[in-house]
């Protein structure tokens, strides 16, 4: 493949991406914004033989737990200042957090989506009254009996999808 055609099919992937449809508000469940966090990392990527690191990525983790219910639910993502992590997180859909647009919130009151994101994670959707909003892996749901329900290394998977709550399907006419 050359660098040219390379190069067309990524901006026709972010193209696509950019221009889907925006996801209006029926497909989101009423949630409380409970806790935002983000804190700032570095990952070295690659070292030489002798440990020294060669190449350094930074990114930014961030974390947001919403109160639907009785239920508490964390969804986290990184924001990958590499180039590799900014065509990823452009094409997946999850991270591209931006401290400025959660600063100052007037309320607390949010809406939120989950959907199946590739064959084994779940993302959840936080949408401010705005209409900003982010998108990120979810990795853990509390219950109102305090027990966490996803498993501890992957965090929640597709499994259990069919416990999250969904908007309610539109009445036909």
């Amino acid at each position: 493949m050359t660098k040219k055609s390379f190069l067309a099919i990524t901006m026709l992937l972010f193209a696509l991406h950019a221009f889907g449809a925006d996801q209006d508000d029926a497909q989101f469940i009423r949630g409380t914004l409970v806790h935002l966090q983000h804190k700032k990392t570095t990952v070295y990527t690659t070292v030489d033989q002798k440990g020294v690191p060669q190449l350094v990525s930074k990114t930014k983790t961030y974390a947001f737990v919403v109160r639907i219910g009785d239920t508490l639910y964390t969804g986290e993502a990184e924001k990958d200042t590499s180039l590799s992590g900014r065509l990823a997180s452009g094409i997946s859909g999850v991270g591209n957090f931006n401290a400025k647009d959660w600063s100052g919130l007037e309320t607390n009151d949010v809406l939120v989506r989950f959907q199946k994101k590739g064959l084994a994670f779940i993302a959840m959707t936080v949408k401010q009254p705005s209409g900003k909003h982010n998108t990120m892996y979810l990795k853990s749901i509390v219950g109102p009996d305090g027990k966490e329900q996803c498993g501890k290394k992957m965090g929640c998977t597709t499994h259990n999808f069919d416990s999250l709550p969904q908007a309610s399907a539109a009445p036909a006419e």
